[in-house]
C-alpha cells in the first residue's frame, strides 16, 4: 500500500520536478522492456478481444487502481471489467507508439505516457479515437502492477468553413 501511495505522489506532484536520471540508465532499459512486453500482451488482447481484455485487467490493474476516462468519469476496477466484456466492446483496430517512460524507486515504479489510434466498438456504436495516455506502475513482489491510468482525447482542430 505504501508503495500505491508514492506512486500516486510521485505521479500527482513529483513527476515533473524529480528527474528521471535516479536509477542507472541500464535498470531503467531494464523496466521500459518488461512493461513493454506487457503493452505488446495487452494490445494483442484487445484485438484479439473475447475475455482477454477482462484477463490482463484482472492481472495487471491494482484493485483499487486510479482510473479516468476520456469522459472525465472514474471507474473502479470492476466498471472497468465490465465495460470490456465481450459482446459489450470490441477493438477493431488500436496502434500505440511514442512511450515515454520515466522510472524511479530504484526500478520499482515507472510514469509511462503514450499515444495511441484506433477504432473500438462499445454496446454496438464504432467509435474512432486518438489518445493520450498516462500510467503509473508499480513493482511488487516481483511483478508489475498499473497504479494509475489516464485517458486524454487529442483535441481535433476546427472544421474549416467553405468559402462564400
Amino acid at each position: 500500500m505504501r508503495k500505491l501511495l508514492m506512486a500516486m505522489l510521485l505521479a500527482g506532484s513529483l513527476a515533473g520536478s524529480v528527474p528521471a536520471q535516479t536509477v542507472s540508465k541500464e535498470k531503467a532499459e531494464a523496466v521500459k522492456k518488461e512493461i513493454m512486453a506487457i503493452e505488446d500482451d495487452k494490445l494483442a488482447g484487445l484485438l484479439r478481444g473475447g475475455s482477454e481484455p477482462v484477463d490482463w485487467i484482472v492481472k495487471y490493474d491494482a484493485g483499487d487502481i486510479a482510473q479516468t476516462n476520456i469522459d472525465g468519469s472514474t471507474p473502479t476496477k470492476a466498471q472497468v471489467e465490465d465495460g470490456l466484456k465481450p459482446g459489450f466492446f470490441k477493438m477493431h483496430s488500436m496502434k500505440q507508439d511514442g512511450h515515454h517512460f520515466r522510472v524511479y524507486d530504484n526500478g520499482n515504479v515507472a510514469v509511462v505516457t503514450y499515444h495511441a489510434n484506433g477504432v473500438l466498438e462499445r454496446n454496438g456504436k464504432v467509435t474512432p479515437r486518438e489518445s493520450n495516455f498516462s500510467d503509473v506502475w508499480v513493482k511488487q513482489n516481483g511483478a508489475w502492477l498499473r497504479v494509475l491510468h489516464e485517458e486524454r482525447e487529442i483535441a481535433k482542430p476546427p472544421a474549416a468553413t467553405p468559402a462564400k
